[in-house]
């Protein structure tokens, strides 16, 4: 048609139930789902409190668990995935439940794709929308951690049998059901809480000023954004304030459902670059790459720079802030926030203490230069732009 434009998606499947307490009420709606029988998933220890709340939790609608199953890879591997299938089919599971962190949800949204899609190797169904469902595994997602930005997310990542780590991106990967209860979130790792408050609030900033960016994705971040303000030094100085760990629970949660239609930029493509050659969590790679990198889109992102500023310092600063030097002043704050956290909680705040040197960085480069989230970055982004990003945060 002439003189349209680009067209616009905003795409989110899954039902959500969040509030402090919600967890008796919301497992209610389980049997609704066809759940009958649950592959649970769970992280770390078995036996915790928050597994052992679920656990009881469902049992009590008559959903049996018919299979428990413990992972915590960060990306999961094929070989875990053959394991869990087989386990899945010989206790005549019909659904999927996780309780746990980004990694193990990782973990259960791969599985759901695996079997919802009849998946052979994963190699084939790399990439956007090429897996099909072929039949129904209903998967509900139970977070407890504040980092949950992937709860709601329609990609995963998957470890082959050589060790390569590739991405999917599925409508199948989106849960049917979340249910967000504070009450199962421990927050008393401090470190951990920050670092995943932080890439919630970077994913936010990125999807505000993505190339794929619409009206309702933007109105979301900015909550979002508000969000992190008023609940990370709540949550910092008492943990036990349920009311603001569900705030940052929500930031994270909006942060999921911004991404599948306003894909993050830069510093998502080189925080997953570096978590997957270094080990280290995407919450700490994004931390240190940050300030960074909104530097380097300023000058393309600047207006939007600008009206975010807003959300984070408020009526007063904000109108006694030059215009001209609104957008910088977002940077400022932003970054000055973060590092001020990492080093008080003994976070990394440089490269080299995660071990990348001047000879790491061709690797982390040219895995960054895959990423689809530089296609969505608001400025265009060369190997030469990645090297200097690189070298000023070594």
């Amino acid at each position: 048609m002439k003189g349209s434009g680009f067209y616009y998606e905003f795409y989110n499947p899954t039902k959500v139930s969040a509030g402090v307490g919600c967890l008796a009420k919301a497992v209610e709606k389980l049997p609704s789902l066809g759940l009958h029988n649950a592959f649970f998933i769970c992280d770390n220890v078995e036996k915790s409190s928050a597994v052992d709340l679920v656990r009881e939790a469902i049992n009590s609608v008559k959903v049996k668990t018919g299979a428990v199953y413990v992972n915590s890879e960060k990306v999961v591997s094929m070989n875990s995935l053959r394991e869990m299938r087989d386990v899945y089919r010989l206790n005549n599971c019909d659904c999927i439940v996780v309780s746990g962190d980004y990694r193990v949800i990782n973990t259960a949204k791969t599985l759901r794709m695996l079997l919802s899609g009849q998946v052979v190797r994963f190699e084939d169904v790399k990439g956007i929308d090429v897996a099909r469902k072929k039949i129904n595994v209903p998967l509900v997602v139970i977070p407890t951690s504040v980092g949950i930005s992937n709860a709601l997310t329609t990609s995963v990542s998957v470890k082959d049998d050589y060790g390569a780590v590739f991405s999917c991106v599925s409508a199948l990967c989106a849960p049917d059901y979340c249910i967000i209860d504070p009450a199962l979130t421990s927050v008393f790792d401090a470190p951990t809480t920050i670092a995943g408050a932080t890439e919630s609030f970077a994913m936010n900033i990125e999807e505000f000023v993505s190339k794929q960016a619409i009206i309702l994705t933007k109105c979301m971040n900015l909550i979002a954004i508000r969000e992190i303000r008023d609940n990370l030094f709540k949550v910092v100085n008492d943990p036990m304030d349920q009311h603001a760990v569900l705030g940052l629970q929500k930031a994270g949660l909006i942060a999921g459902v911004c991404y599948s239609s306003a894909s993050a930029g830069i510093a998502h493509a080189m925080a997953g670059a570096l978590s997957n050659l270094t080990g280290r969590d995407n919450y700490i790679c994004t931390g240190i790459v940050f300030e960074a990198c909104m530097r380097y889109n300023l000058d393309a992102a600047e207006k939007d720079y600008a009206q975010a500023l807003y959300y984070i310092i408020g009526d007063d600063r904000y109108a006694s802030t030059p215009e001209q030097d609104l957008g910088r002043t977002l940077i400022d704050t932003s970054g000055k926030m973060i590092k001020e956290l990492f080093e008080e909680n003994g976070l990394p705040t440089k490269l080299s203490q995660i071990g990348i040197d001047e000879d790491s960085l061709d690797k982390v480069v040219e895995e960054t230069m895959k990423s689809y989230a530089l296609v969505t970055n608001p400025k265009n982004v060369t190997k030469d732009d990645v090297y200097r990003i690189l070298r000023s945060v070594m």
